[in-house]
């Protein structure tokens, strides 16, 4: 079916006078309306079509399906014979990224069961009394994902010139089905490429909950040793044991990548199950010896020299070049850099007993034991997984402006909706386009063949 369209139009300008801005505004809003008049047109007489066919014999029932008005069962009505009906007393209204769109809806009428029904739903492939597009609601949750409800509202109010109620994106956001996005990543060739995992959580005020403290927890697979994270989950009041029996049972069974890197959280070490060792992460630990040091007492130009000393002891530089071009020396090297680096940690936690500083000699003692597997890891396999977590940080910290800073408080399938939407977004953004591609279910059934402009001024 081809459908003509035919556009003509007469724009004014003073002369001399009208600038730049005024003529792309005035464009651009005409261009718009003239969209949803297009639209309108286009939906109408397809709509027209398709009655015209169905009443001449030549459409077929499956365009319409509709129940048979004859018997009170579920089954659908064989007839392809039908007759034409009226319009609808009002348009039907849907919220599209142009705008609201306003369409005639006829109604026609089987000649079997008698049934009267609206063709344009099933024509659409819209349910009965959807009013937003799809492309509409993955719009809403992209914004929700950035910004608060009430900023949310204001930005499709401004960038597509309808209002969609606070409640409304509120319940397309928490309705999605997000954990597809870390479902994926349960694949054999996925977790055979990770050289690590990663795990971090923030802090959320939970609504009408017992405590209003609540923790947001992620775990991210590292992929070829780069700074590229796959997300494996995220959990909202789950313990990190809860968490790694999920991860164990989804995973793939017999693969463990090499190194766990870990901020230090009271039970992350339980994650080590997914794998073969356990990385401090090396801003974290003297980050938080600070604390321990105040805690017990120490001035802070004291506490200070420390952190500095034990910045020093944990900096091992390995090179960068192929592993099989380094020289045995130079392993030998580092080998002996590590020994030392491990000696002078011991010594440093023993000056901390000896000056009675029992909180940050406990605490440097517990982190020793992994605070350089990285480093053996290189030496035992020719490649360096992280250390730090400060990929991962650079999330969390968005994921906490987006829960704390610009949204009050959360219920748990809220704060996991939006969660899974940030993660989507930044490290799979083609699993996110994917996603929407199949909803919008957009396969060249419609295109422009050509179109002709020709401007010339109006005697």
């Amino acid at each position: 079916m081809r459908i003509k369209v035919k556009i003509e139009a007469v724009v004014n300008l003073e002369e001399g006078k009208t600038n730049i801005n005024e003529i792309t505004e005035t464009i651009g809003n005409w261009s718009r309306q003239v969209g949803l008049d297009v639209c309108k047109g286009v939906i109408e007489n397809y709509q027209e079509k398709i009655v015209d066919l169905l009443c001449d014999g030549k459409g077929e029932s499956s365009w319409v399906p509709h129940k048979d008005k004859r018997e009170d069962s579920e089954q659908l009505c064989p007839s392809d014979s039908f007759r034409r009906g009226g319009f609808r007393k009002k348009e039907r209204v849907l919220k599209t990224p142009m705008g609201e769109l306003r369409v005639k809806v006829r109604q026609i009428i089987c000649k079997i069961c008698d049934k009267r029904f609206e063709v344009l739903s099933p024509l659409l492939k819209m349910p009965k009394y959807s009013r937003a597009t799809m492309k509409i609601k993955q719009m809403s949750t992209e914004t929700v994902g950035e910004l608060s409800y009430r900023r949310s509202d204001e930005r499709i109010e401004g960038l597509a010139k309808i209002d969609i109620p606070k409640s409304t994106l509120h319940r397309w956001t928490t309705a999605g089905e997000w954990d597809v996005f870390t479902e994926w990543a349960n694949s054999e060739d996925i977790w055979k490429s990770f050289t690590g995992i990663m795990a971090d959580g923030t802090g959320y005020k939970r609504q009408k909950a017992k405590t209003t403290k609540g923790n947001l927890r992620i775990v991210m697979g590292v992929k070829d040793g780069c700074p590229k994270l796959v997300p494996l989950g995220v959990w909202a009041d789950k313990s990190w044991e809860e968490i790694e029996k999920k991860i164990s049972g989804d995973k793939p069974p017999g693969i463990k990548p090499d190194v766990l890197t870990v901020d230090g959280e009271k039970g992350q070490e339980r994650l080590s199950n997914l794998t073969g060792n356990i990385q401090r992460c090396s801003w974290h630990v003297p980050h938080q010896l600070k604390y321990y040091l105040w805690k017990d007492g120490v001035p802070k130009n004291v506490g200070g020299e420390f952190i500095r000393q034990l910045l020093g002891i944990i900096k091992i530089e390995v090179p960068q070049e192929d592993y099989k071009e380094i020289t045995d020396a130079m392993k030998e090297e580092i080998q002996e850099n590590l020994k030392k680096s491990r000696g002078s940690v011991n010594e440093l936690i023993a000056a901390f007993k000896g000056k009675g500083y029992e909180g940050a000699s406990t605490y440097l003692e517990n982190a020793a034991e992994h605070m350089f597997t990285v480093v053996d890891k290189w030496l035992e396999i020719g490649y360096m997984p992280p250390k730090t977590i400060s990929i991962l940080e650079r999330t969390m910290r968005e994921m906490g402006r987006r829960l704390k800073k610009i949204g009050a408080s959360w219920k748990e399938k809220g704060v996991l909706a939006v969660a899974n939407i940030l993660l989507a977004r930044i490290y799979t953004p083609e699993q996110w386009e994917k996603y929407w591609d199949k909803l919008l279910d957009i396969q060249g059934r419609c295109s422009i063949s050509s179109y002709h402009i020709k401007c010339s001024v109006v005697p």
